[in-house]
């Protein structure tokens, strides 16, 4: 049987506390490649909620129009 192995410990990039990590989701668009448990949770909450977990998510990852509804551009 082969040996598991628990993540590396490094510096998570997005909250930067070192931390187990783990690879973020290529279709979560432009996010940080390795998030510890709690920020990978919350990319993965926020996608399924069609959000972003925060302004620079959303800058980097939404669209124009999605971006101008969050900054309450289109009301």
């Amino acid at each position: 049987m082969p040996e598991t192995r628990p993540p590396a410990e490094d510096t998570c990039g997005r909250c930067k506390q070192t931390r187990p990590l783990f690879a973020a989701k290529t279709e979560w668009g432009r996010v940080p490649p390795l998030l510890c448990s709690p920020c990978w949770s919350r990319y993965a909450d926020a996608r399924a909620r069609n959000t972003f977990v925060d302004f620079n998510d959303a800058f980097d990852n939404a669209t124009d129009e999605q971006l101008s509804d969050a900054l309450g551009l289109n009301a």
